[in-house]
């Protein structure tokens, strides 16, 4: 079973109790003592609205269902750990930050594309589901994504994920 992790969360979405669903919030909230925080988008306030699932896997095969709501502006997929939320400042010694590694699908406006960190591709899937079926294999640097009603495929990822967690 797959949670979301509240920590990883952009301040304007608002998770369930249970913390198995998201939705976007109508205000703004403001960091707390003025503090910015580095989550998985990068950012402190502004950035992508994301936040990652729980657990994060490092071996073998996992599959999830996500279900999108009727907004316009979506994604569902996976990031690597090194796109896991820390504070800012938190990061030892002058090294750079690491880089973002995030497989997604997603929409804009009607348009469904497959995402990464510095890549977007125009897709064309045959239905337009509202149920994703997202399958990790991680020692084949697999992430695949369906419609979950049809099991129709719809895009895969090559990814390497370099012996980091691998988060839904």
């Amino acid at each position: 079973d797959v949670t979301l992790d509240p920590s990883t969360a952009h301040p304007r979405l608002s998770l369930s109790l249970d913390r198995r669903s998201v939705r976007l919030s109508e205000r703004r909230p403001e960091p707390a003592d003025g503090a910015r925080q580095q989550r998985p988008d990068g950012g402190g306030g502004g950035g992508d609205l994301c936040v990652l699932g729980s657990p994060g896997f490092t071996a073998g095969r996992h599959y999830w269902e996500v279900e999108v709501g009727g907004r316009r502006g979506w994604a569902v997929g996976a990031a690597r750990e090194s796109a896991r939320y820390r504070p800012q400042g938190a990061q030892t010694g002058p090294a750079p930050p690491p880089k973002r590694e995030i497989w997604a699908l997603g929409t804009s406006g009607k348009k469904y594309q497959a995402l990464t960190a510095t890549e977007q591709t125009a897709l064309a899937p045959a239905e337009q589901p509202r149920r994703f079926g997202v399958y990790l294999d991680y020692e084949r640097g697999q992430l695949c994504f369906y419609n979950a009603e049809s099991m129709s495929h719809i895009h895969t990822f090559h990814i390497c994920c370099c012996r980091q967690r691998v988060f839904p």
